[in-house]
């Protein structure tokens, strides 16, 4: 059960990247992100007023994984340090995607497991296994392939400043994995718990940009609504909500869930900008993305 969890999780991601693509085009970014995140807190305010006032509905079964834990303040300042991460990816993240073919985005960004893996090598002095070390290379030849294949475009990976967007992006939520690793191993907090506060920190932060940041040169930035805003929303949380129950499963092989995500994600985002989009040398960047994906299982295995 938890791989068809994982599988229907990867293809609302997957979903959720091309909504993502389709709101930011031609459009200010700081209010499609302020009215994504609304949405997205709005979903779980019921769960931490529920886990507050009627703790008692959490107690077992399915809802059990959705119970939000108290805090400290200590961890509270904890999860608003990771809300603050993957604020300042997203702000990279949308900026690139608004400017990049999204067949050079989805590969790009897919690259974060390998960032992840030498981050935790460097950071928790983990080994490296010979797979790993295999699906580095992968990932980084993939790198290099995609940047030939963004030539044919006018894209030029070495001088090109949302490329450099990109990957500060996958930095950024590379290392929100690893401090991800430590609030959950080292702080002991629920995943359910992590997400719920991480959503309404997230509101709050991009609540003040909208009105201090963006409101003010509104003019110089104009924004239209579209639905795909509340769609980025609702998939990006439901495939949350699914990945956390696939996850809880005693059966759950938790190494290939990640496969399986970026992996599908990957093809997805991919296809849809192929057929959809109309995208450009789609041949010249088949390649690449076969080797992200085997980089992906040399790396998970």
């Amino acid at each position: 059960m938890w791989v068809v969890l994982s599988l229907v999780s990867a293809f609302l991601l997957g979903f959720y990247d091309i909504f993502k693509k389709r709101s930011v085009v031609n459009n200010a970014i700081i209010p499609v992100l302020f009215y994504s995140t609304m949405i997205s807190a709005g979903i779980f305010v019921p769960f931490i007023l529920l886990s507050f006032f009627k703790p008692e509905l959490f107690a077992e079964g399915f809802w059990h994984n959705f119970f939000v834990e108290p805090l400290s303040a200590k961890q509270h300042l904890l999860v608003v340090g990771k809300t603050a991460l993957i604020l300042a990816s997203w702000m990279f993240s949308y900026s690139a995607m608004k400017n990049l073919p999204i067949t050079v985005v989805g590969p790009v960004n897919q690259l974060r497991p390998a960032i992840s893996v030498v981050l935790l090598f460097l950071i928790f002095h983990e080994h490296l296994s010979l797979t790993q070390w295999i699906g580095l290379v992968l990932a980084i030849v993939s790198f290099y392939l995609m940047n030939r294949s963004g030539k044919l475009e006018g894209i030029h990976f070495k001088s090109n400043k949302w490329v450099y967007m990109l990957l500060g992006s996958a930095v950024l939520v590379a290392l929100s994995g690893v401090y991800d690793k430590f609030l959950l191993s080292g702080e002991k907090i629920s995943p359910s718990t992590i997400q719920a506060w991480y959503t309404i920190y997230d509101f709050l932060m991009m609540a003040v940009l909208f009105l201090f940041v963006w409101k003010p040169k509104r003019s110089e930035q104009p924004f239209e609504w579209r639905g795909g805003i509340a769609a980025m929303a609702v998939f990006v949380t439901v495939a949350d909500v699914i990945y956390l129950s696939g996850l809880k499963q005693e059966a759950a092989v938790v190494v290939l869930i990640p496969l399986i995500l970026y992996g599908v994600r990957l093809i997805v985002s991919f296809v849809y900008g192929a057929i959809v989009f109309k995208e450009k040398n789609i041949r010249s960047k088949i390649i690449p993305l076969l080797m992200v994906l085997a980089a992906l299982v040399f790396l998970c295995v």
